[in-house]
C-alpha cells in the first residue's frame, strides 16, 4: 500500500515547488494489517488532506511518501528480505509495528515471540546502520512487573511540621521515615525506571528494545506504550462489544491497573516524532488510569448511550488470581501480568514542539482515556 503525504502547500500560481526540501522522504511501516500500522496510515491521510486543504500556513519538516508492508512483503525476522527491500524502497525512515502480541501464547513459545519481538527489530537496526535510515520501534508496557512507588511516610511528615514549627531543620527529624507506618503507593512509570518483566511477551520486548539500541545507539526510536485499542483489528474493546451482545454476564479483571490508549492518538504522537526526527525512549498513553473492569464498565456505558449495544449485561469484578485459577480450570495456562503499569507521558509531551502541522488536527493525544475512548466509538456508530 502507498499513501504519499505531502505537507508542503502549493505556491502562489498552483504549482507545486519543486526544492529538493520537497522530495519525499520514504517511510516504511511494517506489521501493515496491524491495528497501529493501519491508525498510521489513516492519521497521515488526514495530514495530506489538511496540507492539500487548509488555508493556514503549515509548518513542515519533511514531505513523506509512505509504504506500510505486511508480512509476506517484509518479515523482519529474515535478514535477506529486509536488505531486499531497503534495496528496492530506500526508506528514511522505519515504523515498526510487527510484533507476536500473543501474551499468553507466549508462556509455551518463547522462541517464537524472541524471534519476532527481540531478533526482527534487531535485524532492523543493522540495516537501518548500514543505509543511514531511522528507526521508530514500538513497545509495551509489559516490560514493566514491579510498582513504582512514592512512598508516603506520615510519621516522617508530622516530624517536618513539627521542626518547621519550632525553627529545626527538617533533615535532624527524617530518621522517623523508616517508620513501619509508611505507605507505598504506586506511581506511573517514567522512562528510567528499571524494567522487570514478568512474561515471556515482556521479556521479549525488552529484549527488542535493548538489541536495537545496542545497534543505534541515541539514534533509536523507542515508544512504550499500554492496553491498545482501536476500530481496527483484535482488541479489548471489540472484544467486550462483541461478548456483551452475545453473553448474558462477563468477568473482567478488577486488580490490574493500567491506561488504555487509543491507536489514532499514538499514531498522531508517532508522525510528531517521525517529522521532528526525534529519537530516544518515550512512554505514550492516553490520561488517567483504570482497572480491566473499569475500563469495561466505561465500554459499557458509552456503547449503550451510542446505540452500540441495546441492553447492559451483567459485569462482575473477578481477581486476577481467580480468573487464572479458572482458565487453569479449563486447560489455559495464563502469562502473568503486572499489577500496575501506568505510564508516565510527560516526557514525550515536553520533547514535542506545538508549532507543526499535525497540531492542527484535533488534539487528541493528551485527552483522558474515557474521551479517547468516546471518539473510537463514535467511530464505531
Amino acid at each position: 500500500m502507498k499513501i504519499v503525504v505531502t505537507e508542503s502547500m502549493p505556491t502562489q500560481s498552483g504549482e507545486a515547488s519543486t526544492t529538493e526540501a520537497n522530495i519525499p522522504q520514504v517511510v516504511l511501516i511494517t506489521g501493515a494489517k496491524s491495528q497501529l500500522a493501519q491508525a498510521l496510515l489513516r492519521i497521515a491521510a488526514d495530514i495530506g488532506e489538511l496540507a492539500l486543504n487548509s488555508n493556514a500556513s503549515i509548518s513542515t519538516s519533511m514531505p513523506l511518501e509512505l509504504y506500510a508492508l505486511s508480512r509476506s512483503q517484509l518479515d523482519i525476522t529474515d535478514a535477506a528480505n529486509i536488505a531486499a527491500v531497503f534495496e528496492q524502497y530506500r526508506p528514511s525512515w522505519v515504523i515498526n509495528c510487527a510484533a507476536y502480541n500473543a501474551v499468553d501464547a507466549a508462556e509455551h513459545d518463547a522462541i517464537e515471540a524472541n524471534r519476532v519481538n527481540a531478533l526482527g527489530p534487531e535485524l532492523l537496526a543493522q540495516q537501518c546502520l548500514l543505509s543511514g535510515a531511522r528507526l521508530l520501534h514500538v513497545s509495551s508496557d509489559y516490560v514493566f512487573g514491579g510498582q513504582a512507588v512514592c512512598e508516603i511516610a506520615h510519621a516522617a511528615e508530622r516530624a517536618i511540621g513539627d521542626a518547621r514549627e519550632s525553627g529545626v531543620e527538617q533533615h535532624q527529624n527524617l530518621d522517623s521515615a523508616s517508620n513501619p507506618n509508611q505507605v507505598h503507593l504506586p506511581r506511573p512509570f517514567v522512562e528510567l525506571d528499571a524494567p522487570e518483566p514478568l512474561s515471556a511477551y515482556g521479556t521479549s520486548k525488552l529484549l527488542g528494545e535493548q538489541r536495537i539500541v545496542a545497534v543505534l545507539g541515541d539514534c533509536a526510536t523507542i515508544v512504550r506504550t499500554s492496553w491498545l485499542y482501536g476500530q481496527d483489528g483484535h482488541n479489548f474493546v471489540k472484544t467486550m462489544l462483541n461478548l456483551m451482545r452475545t453473553q448474558p454476564s462477563l468477568q473482567v479483571i478488577v486488580d490490574q491497573i493500567g491506561c488504555p490508549t487509543w491507536s489514532d492518538a499514538l499514531a498522531k504522537l508517532i508522525w510528531q516524532l517521525v517529522m521532528q526526527q526525534r529519537s530516544g525512549v518515550f512512554h505514550y498513553s492516553a490520561q488517567g488510569q483504570c482497572s480491566w473492569y473499569e475500563f469495561a464498565s466505561e465500554i459499557q456505558r458509552q456503547a449503550l448511550a451510542l446505540n452500540l449495544l441495546s441492553q447492559p449485561v451483567d459485569i462482575q469484578p473477578i481477581t486476577s488470581a481467580h480468573y487464572a485459577k479458572q482458565a487453569l480450570n479449563r486447560g489455559v495456562g495464563l502469562a502473568k501480568r503486572p499489577s500496575y503499569s501506568v505510564l508516565n507521558s510527560g516526557k514525550l509531551r515536553s520533547t514535542l514542539a506545538t508549532n507543526n502541522a499535525l497540531l492542527m488536527l484535533e488534539q487528541i493525544e493528551w485527552q483522558d482515556w474515557r474521551q479517547q475512548l468516546n471518539r473510537m466509538l463514535r467511530r464505531l456508530s
